[in-house]
This record gives C-alpha cells, sequence and structure tokens, in this order.
C-alpha cells in the first residue's frame, strides 16, 4: 500500500463518515436501515458481510428484534463499517457521540481497556508519554479501528498491540 493511501484511510477514520453516526433519537431499525441504504447494500450483502441470517437484518430494520446477541452487534458493527458502541447506544436508547479519532500509542496502551483521552487530540501526532507515532488502524492490514473493545483485528486476526522486543 501507498503511503498516500494510508493518510487518506488514517483521515477518513479521524472524521468518521457523518452519515454514519447515529442521530438524536433515532431507533437501531432506523439507523440500520438507513446506514445501509447509504452503502447501497441489500439486506442480504449486509446479512453476507456481517456473517448473520439474511432474514434477521429484516428483522432488524423492521424494529422486531430489538436485542442482539454479541455475535451479531459485532458483524453487524463490522458489516455497516461503525463503532460498536454506536449500536449499544442505539439499543439502550441512549445518545451515541460520535467517533472523531479512534488512535492509540502502540506501546503505551493496554489491549481491551480504553484509549488515553490525550491520543484523540486532533492535533496530537505522537503518544505524550513516550514520544511513539499514534495509530488508528490495524499495522497488518490496515483496516481502521473501530473499537478498542477488542484486542484482535476483526479483518486479519492479528493482535493491534505489536509486540516490542526490549534491547538489552
Amino acid at each position: 500500500m501507498s503511503k498516500l493511501y494510508i493518510f487518506l484511510r488514517n483521515i477518513k477514520q479521524l472524521f468518521m463518515d457523518t452519515f454514519k453516526t447515529p442521530k438524536l433519537g433515532e431507533t437501531l431499525a432506523a439507523y440500520v436501515l438507513r446506514v445501509r441504504k447509504e452503502l447501497k447494500l441489500t439486506q442480504l450483502e449486509l446479512a453476507n458481510a456481517a456473517a448473520i441470517n439474511g432474514r434477521s437484518v429484516g428483522k432488524i430494520e423492521r424494529g422486531l428484534t430489538t436485542k442482539l446477541n454479541p455475535k451479531t452487534l459485532q458483524g453487524l458493527a463490522i458489516g455497516l463499517g461503525i463503532p460498536i458502541e454506536y449500536l449499544e447506544a442505539l439499543i439502550k436508547g441512549e445518545e451515541a457521540k460520535p467517533i472523531l479519532g479512534v488512535r492509540f500509542c502502540p506501546k503505551c496502551w493496554n489491549p481491551g481497556s480504553n484509549p488515553d483521552q490525550m491520543w484523540s487530540n486532533l492535533k496530537a501526532k505522537y503518544c505524550y508519554l513516550c514520544g511513539t507515532q499514534l495509530r488508528a488502524s490495524c499495522a497488518y492490514c490496515g483496516e481502521p479501528i473501530l473499537s478498542f473493545r477488542y484486542k484482535f483485528c476483526a479483518v486479519c486476526g492479528k493482535p493491534y498491540k505489536l509486540k516490542i522486543e526490549k534491547s538489552l
């Protein structure tokens, strides 16, 4: 991949598509339907991308399914290219706050925990603790990181945090 491609992909992640941000008062059904149509996906295409049953998407969009199991929740997030936190907020009836940047320091971040708030500063390019360049995508496949809840990339299966060899 070219450096320009990676740069543009990271910029896109920093300013996540605004149409993917849930609207105030929007239901899970309306949100999934709206984003799916914006992405120009059929229900079957979304179901395949999410690795769920094709009928499940229709039930969710008609409001017949309002609670999702973890597999469906994660699959929909991947299929729609959104943070899983958006779906969780909609299920709870809470306001989903837009994610401006999900970046982290590959040295300081502890996988499975929330990143330090200072890393989401739009001007920050390097970790304020150790000086390492911040990342917003998987180091192996370049896929944008949508949630820090997980330790591994859902696309390539590699860990987000690189193993750092200690020098003697």
